[in-house]
């Protein structure tokens, strides 16, 4: 994916037998199979669990996950970030670092226990037991993150992706299989949080077993001052991306109640599964690789925009997919309660097919060491959403809001990209803008047609739905992909790579 030549150092045993792009093909690879695996079974799960609960009882679910990131000013995860930003000096600055994590998760998970209180003053919408109870749930999620967060670093480090798709992808598992039956047994909002603890508990134990910490020296003040010093920024602006991510949400909870939230949550969890977790697989493999090209930034930039072009011209077809397709896939698989959620459900789906550059690009700015960069993109972007946000859920609700949040990422995204170019100085503004431009372009001229297509099969009920949904979608998206593999090299090597993979191992399996 990223068409990048072998270094000779001694970071990986896997980078020293091939390239960096070899590694990042494969990595992508297998976290995506585990994704797909899962988002089947998700797409099942979601089916059960929309029939036990309602809008509200989703709101409330996820209102509490929202407070309870909000509070989060200070990520544990993110010491992994400034720890795979320096990969030779990992082991020595590791059990620092972990001391560092472990007492911001513990300190984090006090503050959120404290302002309980104060979250239920304002959020008066929510019945109290339930919302309270449920943010002291989700209170000790900063604490089980700090303990996995050297092991992941480590694995990222050692490019070691094999290892965690098979994690993440079997406690996945686990917590869809507890959803469904905690939705059954009338967990209620409980559904949304919950199992989640679960899994990341359960990773926590995972990961300390495969990558276990090889050394236990005492906390080095000099090195904790070093870390805090990158910590700080860093951990800032993930924490200023994920309120603008959880906006509005905790924007809907305090202008309109817990049912325009639970729509809104419930048509983001569906509309955001694929385009985010395949952005968010790039961000796991490419991070760890960009890394270790600090010292080459006209290679890395490359890569990087070689890769955001790729993914573009597969998220962009997804979004569009999901958005010509919303209708008849509500009508079929949801009851009547759920069905004002289609339009909100279409909106987030256009604010993916731009929404899908940010994890490439926030992992590209971590490598630069960028953080003060990252910052002030998401704090402008915050100040600049608030009050859009606000007004989008006083006007129309659920609906509002993903109509601001869709125009506001379409601004902010092609920005971050060409944030992430600004290390080399020959990139030109037109390449970042053909990045997002060609997709659509593509994807209008072939899904428009689909959409009177699907919208005239409408009127033959049941039948012409299940048509639409098994025949014209995919028809469309196998389109705009070939289209897109015509057009652009980048995709043309990427599909032929991967056709290639397929028949080997299938001539293999043969033998």
């Amino acid at each position: 994916m990223v068409d990048i030549e072998p270094i000779a150092t001694g970071d990986s045993v896997k980078a020293r037998k091939g390239s960096f792009s070899t590694v990042a093909a494969k990595g992508s690879f297998i976290n995506t199979l585990q994704w797909f695996i899962n988002k089947v079974a998700t797409a099942v799960a979601m089916l059960a669990i929309a029939h036990y609960l309602t809008p509200d009882d989703f709101g409330i679910g996820a209102q509490a996950l929202a407070v309870a990131q909000f509070l989060v000013i200070l990520i544990p995860l993110t010491m992994g970030d400034i720890l795979i930003a320096h990969p030779r000096r990992l082991e020595l600055l590791a059990p620092t670092a972990r001391t560092l994590a472990t007492t911001i998760g513990f300190v984090i998970c006090l503050l959120t226990l404290g302002c309980i209180p104060i979250i239920l003053f304002f959020y008066t919408k929510y019945p109290a037991a339930w919302l309270g109870g449920l943010i002291a749930a989700a209170s000790i999620r900063p604490l089980l993150d700090s303990q996995l967060m050297v092991p992941l670093a480590r694995l990222r480090t050692e490019l070691g992706f094999k290892k965690i798709a098979l994690i993440d992808g079997v406690v996945q598992l686990v917590v869809t299989a507890f959803s469904v039956v905690g939705a059954a047994l009338g967990m209620r909002g409980a559904t949304i949080v919950v199992p989640q603890l679960v899994g990341t508990l359960a990773r926590v134990v995972w990961y300390r077993k495969v990558a276990p910490q090889t050394t236990m020296v005492p906390t080095d003040r000099r090195i904790a001052f070093m870390l805090m010093k990158s910590f700080l920024p860093a951990s800032s602006a993930q924490y200023l991306h994920n309120v603008i991510v959880m906006l509005e949400i905790l924007v809907l909870g305090l202008v309109s109640g817990d049912v325009q939230t639970g729509l809104f949550g419930f048509a983001f969890m569906i509309a955001a599964q694929a385009n985010t977790i395949i952005a968010y697989q790039l961000g796991v493999v490419l991070q760890p690789i960009f890394g270790k090209l600090q010292d080459e930034p006209a290679r890395q930039v490359s890569g990087f925009i070689r890769v955001q072009r790729v993914l573009a011209l597969v998220c962009v077809p997804v979004s569009l997919a999901q958005v010509v397709l919303a209708e008849p896939l509500f009508r079929i698989a949801f009851a009547e309660k759920w069905q004002p959620a289609v339009p909100v459900f279409q909106m987030i789906s256009l604010a993916q097919a731009f929404y899908f550059a940010t994890g490439p690009s926030m992992s590209c700015l971590r490598s630069q060491r960028r953080f003060a960069t990252f910052f002030r993109w998401q704090g402008i972007q915050l100040v600049l959403s608030a009050p859009l946000y606000w007004l989008g859920s006083a006007w129309m609700g659920a609906l509002g809001v993903a109509t601001t949040s869709g125009v506001t990422w379409a601004i902010s995204s092609p920005i971050v990209v060409y944030l992430c170019t600004r290390t080399v100085k020959s990139v030109k503004l037109t390449s970042v803008i053909s990045i997002f431009a060609k997709p659509w372009l593509i994807g209008v001229a072939i899904f428009a047609p689909g959409l009177l297509a699907i919208r005239w099969l409408a009127s033959f009920g049941v039948a012409g739905d299940v048509i639409s949904l098994a025949i014209i979608g995919p028809v469309l998206v196998v389109a705009a992909l070939f289209a897109a593999r015509q057009t652009d090299s980048e995709m043309r090597q990427l599909s032929d790579r991967a056709i290639g993979a397929l028949r080997g191992r299938m001539r293999r399996g043969k033998m």
